[in-house]
């Protein structure tokens, strides 16, 4: 029989509607051009080329919003993104502790150390997720005598669009509070230094500007909300006038219900919580500079929602993000449709918006076939070699004392786990995987686990009830994120291994106890994978103990036995076929699928 002849040249007309339909791909989920990348050696040479990613940006405009970061203890750079399928971000690899502040123009602003006990900012660091860039410099000399701080970062090209501001010039202004005066400067990344002061000294005392509230562009004048009162910090960074105007005129309590955002018409607004819905208000200015607000319409969160703050705004796409008791929510400022982002708490959100494009990035890291949304730390890699080098290799000056204390904390907290002690064993985890991510870096071989015991001990916690539900909760995030790390720290490594089974097997069970059953049984299904290719050795040694019976054996295999036999060889098979089946169960209880 002869070979079927090769199918026929597409023709250039065929190339140009191929190349059209694919500039159609959603840019909300970049997982799409990434997977239409590896469908043939001409999808990716186009998919790849800078053309190409021209075109889309062009003809899509508006960056989208892939997720956004937040701020967490042990791991204090988290990124959840938006879309099941999309090639995730890098997570930072910096071993120090940081503090996202600020996304904009495709670029993430970030402080060391964290901001928790008033500590004075020592280093900015300018961060190129998608490029795999940073920049690093000290903070205005102001820095050290302030109280309270916040940031933004701004792409400072001439007459930029912002389509694909990766690696150019930037700006970053820099706002910081102490009870009586403001003081702002502006960093430029061209001339490498800062910009002089301005100051501005309220009527108001007790002056805090609040570093977790969202930040509002407005042409060339930042707003920044403060803590107390109505107060709102305006900064033209241009003129560099730093000056202070009020909100609505609403009383304000101590905790803020009051959120600055940018409306559609493109002027400050502000948003004023009222039990289940938000009040919209528009700013309009007068020609001698007095301030107006002008009420607008009311967006229904519902009676769920009662209990609920304003953590983040997506300036450009309209988005607003919520904690909720339920976990983080998000609100379309024009449609007002609300949406469950995902059963965490969290207590602050900084959107990212950029396109994410195969030319941008240069290589192609496909996603995994089996993500799903609450899948969200892939490990970065790079067919041309990361940039990133990893910081820390445990030989410093007094890095064997330092492993020495952390080891100590681990076995504490391992006995602690063992006597059901779960508060204290959290406690000793936690204070070990602390001293080994600063001491080895973050994603650290060294550190997984440790991660990984942490996890374990933060879901056992949970399950023991000891704290209220809230807190409940926010063990079982932290325990899910902590297991992720270490599945990421792992999956560096080649083959299969046991600890990537247990790894997969807690986080099923996590994902179990957060009601997340669709990834529950995906990481069930990577662990019998896993233990699919780990148990084929002992195959034929099974096949020795019980030969075949003629042409149906399999029938008449005696089944306990070799049950008894694969556990012994392989104890984690039958906890995780036990595992699926209970979800199984929980599946068929669920009303959809009846």
């Amino acid at each position: 029989m002869s070979p079927s002849p090769p199918p026929a040249p597409a023709t250039d007309e065929a190339r140009a509607e191929e190349e059209e339909i694919l500039l159609r791909l959603p840019p909300d989920d970049p997982g799409c051009l990434f997977r239409a990348s590896v469908v043939c050696k001409a999808w990716r040479s186009l998919l790849t080329s800078s053309n190409f990613g021209s075109r889309y940006r062009k003809l899509h405009r508006i960056p989208p919003l892939l997720g956004f970061f937040q701020n967490h203890d042990t791991v204090r750079v988290w990124f959840e993104p938006s879309s099941p399928t999309s090639p995730f971000l890098p997570m930072h690899p910096d071993h120090r502790e940081l503090f996202v502040l600020d996304c904009r123009h495709g670029l993430v602003l970030l402080r060391t150390p964290i901001n928790n006990e008033r500590e004075a900012a020592e280093s900015l660091i300018v961060w190129d997720p998608i490029g795999r860039r940073q920049w690093e410099f000290p903070p205005p000399e102001f820095a050290a005598k302030i109280l309270y701080d916040n940031a933004v970062v701004l792409c400072a090209a001439d007459g930029c669009n912002h389509l694909d501001c990766h690696g150019g010039r930037f700006l970053v202004v820099y706002v910081g509070t102490e009870y009586s005066f403001a003081n702002a400067s502006v960093f430029s990344s061209e001339t490498r230094s800062w910009s002089p002061v301005a100051s501005c000294i309220p009527h108001e005392p007790n002056l805090e500007i609040a570093g977790f509230q969202p930040k509002v562009l407005v042409g060339n004048v930042l707003y920044f909300n403060c803590i107390l009162g109505s107060i709102i910090l305006r900064f033209d960074y241009i003129r560099l006038e730093l000056s202070i105007i009020h909100g609505p005129g609403i009383s304000m309590p101590e905790t803020p219900t009051s959120y600055i955002l940018k409306t559609e018409d493109g002027v400050l607004g502000c948003a004023i919580k009222q039990e289940s819905s938000l009040r919209l208000w528009s700013m309009d200015t007068a020609p001698d500079g007095s301030v107006a607000w002008t009420q607008g319409r009311d967006i229904e969160l519902g009676m769920s929602l009662v209990k609920h703050n304003v953590i983040g705004f997506a300036d450009g796409i309209g988005v607003f993000y919520l904690r909720t008791d339920s976990g983080i929510f998000t609100v379309d400022f024009n449609s007002g449709r609300v949406k469950n982002t995902h059963p965490i708490i969290g207590f602050n959100a900084i959107p990212y918006t950029s396109f994410y494009t195969p030319d941008q990035v240069r290589a192609i890291t496909l996603p995994s076939t089996m993500a799903s949304s609450s899948e969200n730390v892939e490990a970065a890699q790079d067919e041309e070699g990361d940039r990133w080098e990893e910081v820390g290799n445990g030989e410093e000056e007094g890095g064997q004392l330092e492993d020495q204390a952390s080891q100590e904390l681990f076995i504490n907290g391992s006995k602690a786990f063992e006597e059901r002690k779960f508060v204290s064993s959290v406690d000793f985890l936690c204070r070990s995987l602390e001293l080994r991510v600063a001491h080895h870096g973050k994603l650290s071989p060294k550190c997984s686990d440790t991660y990984y015991r942490y996890g374990w001990a933060l879901l056992r916690k949970a399950q023991a009830r000891i704290t209220s539900n809230l807190y409940q909760l926010i063990d079982l995030d932290l325990a899910w994120k902590m297991l992720h790390v270490a599945r990421v720290i792992l999956e560096k490594s080649p083959g299969s291994t046991r600890e990537k089974v247990k790894i997969f097997v807690a986080l099923a069970k996590v994902s179990m106890q957060r009601e997340d059953i669709e990834y529950s049984f995906i990481a069930c299904f990577k662990a019998l994978a896993i233990l699919e290719r780990l148990a084929q050795p002992y195959y034929q040694h099974i096949m020795n103990l019980y030969p075949p019976c003629g042409s149906n054996s399999i029938n008449y295999l005696p089944y306990s036995s070799i049950k008894h036999h694969i556990c012994k060889l392989q104890p984690r098979c039958y906890s995780v076929c036990v595992l699926v089946g209970m979800h199984l169960q929980g599946f068929r209880r669920t009303s959809w699928l009846t």
